[in-house]
């Protein structure tokens, strides 16, 4: 097993952060997963997450799951029974399928620290806006928990942030 995955690289312009990464998947794994984000997303604003794929990535299900980190060896690892974590852990899947997402189809979560309300999780609820309450840490990273081996395709991870 061996994913390509890029480093989140990061931009600046004024107080407009943007970070984004890529996940190659190889078609023989269930689990496409990122590196851990970049020191400059500040953890306790608020920030957009974007996920797209160009082609479906498996005929079942594919939730997707937000890890944790809480020391610069933070990284996921393993597939499918045998995922895990250095330094970090699963936090909670933030969506049950993102199976459609196919080019031109993107996803899009409001991440906000301490969101009072509940989250919306589900497909059939997109409509309502997708919104995560996320835990305040130093680093974040995402995982495709798939029933089956996905599709070797690039995945594409991108982060917006106002910061002051």
């Amino acid at each position: 097993m061996a994913l390509t995955q890029s480093a989140w690289t990061d931009s600046k312009v004024g107080t407009l952060y943007n970070s984004s990464c890529t996940v190659v998947g190889v078609g023989t794994i269930n689990d496409v997963y990122t590196l851990k984000t970049s020191t400059d997303l500040d953890p306790t604003l608020p920030w957009v997450l974007y996920f797209s794929h160009a082609v479906t990535a498996d005929a079942q299900a594919v939730p997707f799951e937000l890890w944790t980190g809480y020391s610069s060896s933070f990284a996921i690892t393993g597939d499918s029974t045998t995922i895990g974590a250095t330094d970090g852990a699963l936090f909670k899947q933030i969506y049950d399928d993102v199976v459609l997402a196919v080019d031109p189809l993107i996803y899009c979560w409001n991440m906000v620290p301490g969101l009072k309300v509940a989250d919306v999780v589900e497909v059939a609820n997109i409509l309502t806006g997708n919104k995560i309450g996320v835990p305040i840490a130093p680093y974040y990273a995402f995982n495709l928990n798939g029933g089956s081996a996905l599709t070797a395709t690039t995945y594409t991870f991108r982060i917006v942030q106002v910061q002051a």
